[in-house]
C-alpha cells in the first residue's frame, strides 16, 4: 500500500458493490484494533453497528451509486473489542480499468472536533491579527495627517501674507516642529520595514553604555523639565564596555526613555539604573506613570499593539517603539522584559546585554556624546557654513524642492543653476561646468541613475569628473549602496538639513569654510 495513504491522519477504506473490503490503511486498523489480513475480504457489514447498517443499505450506497459520491455523513463502526466509535465518513465512487471501487476517508468525530477547534483558533488568531493591522494603519493615517494639518495650515497662512511678526514665529516653528514629528514617524516606519524583511544591520563596536544612557537624557531633559518630573540616575561607570551599535544602543535608549517620560505626568519621576549583574550590564529605567495592565503586558513588545488605541486615546504614536527595540535589543544578545503593578502604578523596563569578553586596549569611544536634539540653531549654522563662489547644478522634476533647494544653495553664497529634469539637466551641462551635481533619483521620464550614467560619459573631462549627490527619499542601505556605484560620491535621504546638505557640498568640493 502508499505510504502515504498508511501515514494519512484519517482513516480510508475501499470495497466493492457487493461490500467486500478490499483496501484499508493503517490509520483505520489502529482505530479498530485490527490486523490488516482480518479486515481485508471481509464484508462491509460486519463492521457497521445495526442502526449504521441499515442507514448503509438504504441510504449511503444508494446515493452513491446514484451520485458517484457522499459528503459528510455520519454512522458508527463497531471495532474488535465491541466498542461503537462514531466517524464522519466521505465518499466517492470510481472506475479504474473496468474495475469499480468505493474509496471512503473516515475521520473520528473526536478527531473532527479537535481539528475543528484548532481552525477555530487559527480562525480567531487571524481575526485578530487583521484587527490590529487595521487599527495600526488607522494610527499610522491619524499620526501622519495630524502634523500635515499644522504644516499645510500655517504654510497657507503664511502665504496669505497677513500674520504679524509674532505669528509668522509662530507658524515657523510649529511647521518645523510638524515636519520633525513625521519625520520621526516615518523613521520608525522604516526601521519597522527593516525589522520584518530581516535587513537591519548593525555597526559594531566597543560601547561604554553610561555615555549612551546620559546622552539619552540629555534628550529627553527638556520634555522631563516642561512636566516637571524628575530625571534620577544611578549609574556604575565601571560596569564593563557590551559590544553594540552605538547609534542602534542610543535609540533603544531613547526610545526607552522617551516613553517614560511621555506616560508620567506632572512632577512624576523616572529613575535610570545602571549596573554589571554577574556577566551583563543592566539598565532599569522605571517611572511613577500610568503603568501597564495585567491584560496588556505580555503584548507590550508585540507589533500592531497598543493599549490604547480608540480615538479617544491621550497619546500620540504609532506603537511600533517597543517592537522595534525589543528587536533591536535582541540583535544585540540581549534581553528586555516589561513589569507593571497594573494601571496607574507606574512601570520598569529591565534590559541586560552581555559585557565584552575581550576588551580593547584603545580608549572607548565616547558614544554618542553630541546628540541630535531638538533646537539647534540652524541659522547660525548656516552663516558658519558658505559656498561663496561655489557654482552647483540642481537638478529635481518637482518644482517645489527644486525652488527650495536652490534657495538653501543662493542664501549660502552657491550660484545655483535648475534643472527641471535629465534632459534639461543636459542642456545646461553643454553650456556651463558647476562645481557640483545635486539630483533627485526618482523623477518622471529618466531618473537620477540614468543622469548620473551620462554625465559620466560625456566628452569634456571636468563635467565627466563633476562631483555628484543623490538627495533621495529612498533610504535604505541597498539605495545608498547603488547610488554611489552608479556614479555619485554622497547619498543623503530626504527630508535633509540644509545645513548638512551645505556641509556636504564644502566637503566634496573643497571648499569648506573654518
Amino acid at each position: 500500500m502508499d505510504d502515504l495513504l498508511n501515514t494519512a491522519p484519517c482513516g480510508f477504506l475501499s470495497f466493492t458493490d457487493d461490500g467486500r473490503i478490499v483496501l484499508v490503511n493503517a490509520t483505520l486498523l489502529d482505530l479498530l484494533g485490527y490486523e490488516r489480513d482480518e479486515l481485508q475480504g471481509r464484508h462491509l457489514d460486519s463492521l457497521l453497528t445495526v442502526a449504521s447498517r441499515i442507514f448503509y443499505q438504504t441510504h449511503l450506497f444508494p446515493l452513491l451509486k446514484l451520485h458517484d459520491r457522499v459528503d459528510e455523513v455520519y454512522f458508527s463502526l463497531r471495532s474488535k473489542d465491541g466498542a461503537e466509535i462514531p466517524v464522519l465518513v466521505n465518499a466517492v465512487r470510481r472506475e479504474r480499468g473496468g474495475i469499480v471501487a468505493n474509496e471512503c476517508v473516515l475521520m473520528h468525530t473526536r478527531q473532527r472536533n479537535l481539528y475543528e477547534d484548532e481552525i477555530l483558533l487559527a480562525k480567531r488568531a487571524a481575526e485578530e491579527a487583521t484587527r490590529a493591522k487595521d487599527e495600526f494603519l488607522a494610527v499610522v493615517s491619524h499620526e501622519l495627517r495630524t502634523p500635515l494639518t499644522a504644516i499645510l495650515g500655517w504654510a497657507r497662512m503664511l502665504q496669505i501674507g497677513k500674520l504679524d511678526e509674532r505669528l509668522t514665529r509662530r507658524a515657523l516653528n510649529a511647521i518645523e516642529r510638524n515636519a520633525e514629528s513625521q519625520n520621526q514617524l516615518i523613521g520608525d516606519l522604516l526601521d519597522f520595514s527593516r525589522i520584518i524583511s530581516g535587513k537591519i544591520r548593525l555597526d559594531v563596536g566597543s560601547v561604554e553604555l553610561v555615555s549612551v544612557v546620559e546622552a539619552s537624557i540629555d534628550v529627553v531633559s527638556p520634555a522631563a523639565d516642561a512636566k516637571g518630573i524628575r530625571l534620577q540616575t544611578v549609574l556604575d561607570p565601571k560596569a564593563g564596555p557590551v559590544s553594540g551599535d552605538p547609534e542602534r544602543l542610543q535609540q533603544v535608549m531613547w526610545n526607552l526613555l522617551s516613553n517614560a517620560v511621555k506616560f508620567t505626568p506632572k512632577g512624576g519621576r523616572v529613575q535610570v539604573r545602571l549596573a554589571r549583574v554577574d556577566s551583563s550590564v543592566e539598565i532599569t529605567v522605571s517611572d511613577t506613570g500610568e503603568g501597564i495592565s495585567a491584560e496588556f503586558l505580555p503584548y507590550v513588545f508585540e507589533r500592531f499593539r497598543q493599549a490604547d488605541s480608540a480615538t479617544t486615546r491621550r497619546q500620540a504614536g504609532l506603537g511600533l517603539g517597543m517592537a522595534i527595540t525589543k528587536h533591536l535589543v535582541e540583535l544585540h544578545g540581549g534581553t528586555i522584559r516589561a513589569d507593571s503593578p497594573g494601571e496607574g502604578q507606574g512601570s520598569t523596563f529591565i534590559l541586560r546585554l552581555p559585557v565584552m569578553i575581550v576588551h580593547n586596549t584603545e580608549p572607548f569611544a565616547d558614544v554618542a556624546s553630541e546628540p541630535q536634539i531638538p533646537g539647534v540653531d540652524y541659522p547660525q549654522a548656516m552663516e558658519l557654513a558658505r559656498l561663496d563662489g561655489i557654482h552647483v547644478l540642481v537638478v529635481d522634476d518637482e518644482r517645489d524642492a527644486r525652488e527650495l533647494l536652490t534657495a538653501i544653495l543662493t542664501q549660502s553664497g552657491a550660484l545655483v543653476t535648475a534643472a527641471a529634469g535629465v534632459t534639461d539637466a543636459l542642456d545646461k551641462l553643454r553650456l556651463v561646468t558647476p562645481d557640483l551635481l545635486v539630483s533627485d533619483i526618482e523623477m518622471a521620464n529618466e531618473d537620477g541613475y540614468t543622469l548620473i550614467r551620462k554625465v559620466r560619459v560625456l566628452e569634456e573631462e571636468r563635467a565627466r569628473k563633476i562631483p555628484a549627490i543623490a538627495l533621495t527619499a529612498h533610504a535604505r542601505s541597498s539605495d545608498r549602496l547603488r547610488a554611489l556605484s552608479e556614479g555619485y560620491q554622497m547619498h543623503m535621504s530626504k527630508p535633509i538639513e540644509p545645513t548638512e546638505l551645505v556641509l556636504a557640498i564644502a566637503n566634496l568640493t573643497d571648499r569648506e569654510r573654518a
